[in-house]
């Protein structure tokens, strides 16, 4: 565990280091506020113990200011302090810090109160693990991994007002596997899973990194390309015909090949509400539902054409 000790005097710092002899703490110290800021983020640190001593030093401040770090790792702020502070230690708290200690205090007490932090700490980094992984669930289709509609739908909206702002194109490419009930019929869904995870990753190798991917149905993958127009998707749905269908999956020694239809759809950037209003939003919805609808008439047009045919929705 880091500790980093701040507005430390040398006898402050020997009496810490004293208490917590023979401990794992690496033990750093900091003087004045802004070094304390740097060498926090700096130096990864677990727990800042303040010393309030009298002076210009606003400790209110300054746990404030910690407060507001940008960290994924959990930051505990214990302050030292005499007792004839003990009636501002309530603000101090209210400020961000964790924990108090009172001066002079002896090695027991201050090795009790690290422990205390370190299961804070403990727990609180827990808390945001679940939280996370609570976050990627909400946000994620739990079969391939990608976004599930909802998400994608949300991300794709904020993506518009980008869109809107810069004055370019949004494609989107809708990619169906034809023969997925057959194929389920045949192998089971377990198998036609892990064959849709694969697909996933497949499309994700054609696209940018900043490319929108998700999967819209069960059978169907929904793909949003900012910047992009109709000419360009093209040549992208031609790659992801090229990996999905030249190279057949095999999913438990067994080979299983793909049909596909592809439609793609172009939004022109005026279409897209700039306002900043419930009904521009509702708008922007409408807009949205819009070019995944003629994605999926492009689909459709695709499947009449024949197998593996892409089409582009033509107004």
């Amino acid at each position: 565990m880091n500790i980093l000790l701040v507005n430390s005097t040398q006898s402050f710092k020997t009496a810490v280091s004293s208490s917590l002899k023979g401990s794992k703490s690496k033990i750093l110290t900091s003087a004045g506020t802004e070094n304390a800021l740097v060498d926090i983020q700096k130096h990864g640190i677990h727990v800042a113990i303040i010393n309030w001593s009298e002076g210009n030093f606003d400790v209110e401040a300054l746990c404030k200011r910690i407060r507001k770090i940008k960290s994924n790792r959990v930051i505990h702020i214990l302050v030292v302090a005499t007792r004839e502070k003990e009636k501002a230690l309530e603000k101090i708290l209210q400020a961000g810090a964790n924990d108090f200690v009172f001066k002079p205090f002896g090695k027991g007490e201050l090795i009790a109160r690290i422990r205390i932090a370190e299961r804070v700490i403990k727990l609180e980094e827990e808390i945001l693990r679940n939280k996370r992984r609570m976050m990627t669930l909400v946000k994620e289709d739990p079969v391939t991994g990608l976004f599930n509609r909802r998400s994608l739908l949300d991300d794709m909206l904020n993506e518009m007002g980008r869109s809107s702002r810069e004055s370019t194109y949004i494609s989107s490419l809708m990619v169906s596997i034809t023969n997925f009930k057959e194929l389920t019929d045949l192998h089971g869904m377990s198998v036609m899973e892990e064959v849709l995870a694969e697909t996933g990753r497949r499309i994700k190798k054609s696209c940018r990194p900043y490319d929108k991917l998700g999967r819209y149905t069960v059978s169907d993958f929904l793909l949003f390309l900012p910047g992009s127009g109709k000419s360009n998707t093209a040549k992208v749905a031609k790659r992801i015909v090229a990996t999905l269908v030249a190279k057949p999956f095999y999913i438990r020694q067994t080979g299983i090949q793909l049909s596909l239809a592809i439609g793609i759809a172009e939004l022109d950037p005026k279409q897209i509400s700039k306002n900043n209003t419930v009904d521009s939003h509702l708008l922007n919805d409408l807009v949205l539902d819009s070019i995944i609808k003629k994605s999926e008439i492009a689909v459709k047009q695709a499947m009449r054409s024949g197998t593996n045919k892409i089409e582009i929705f033509m107004d």
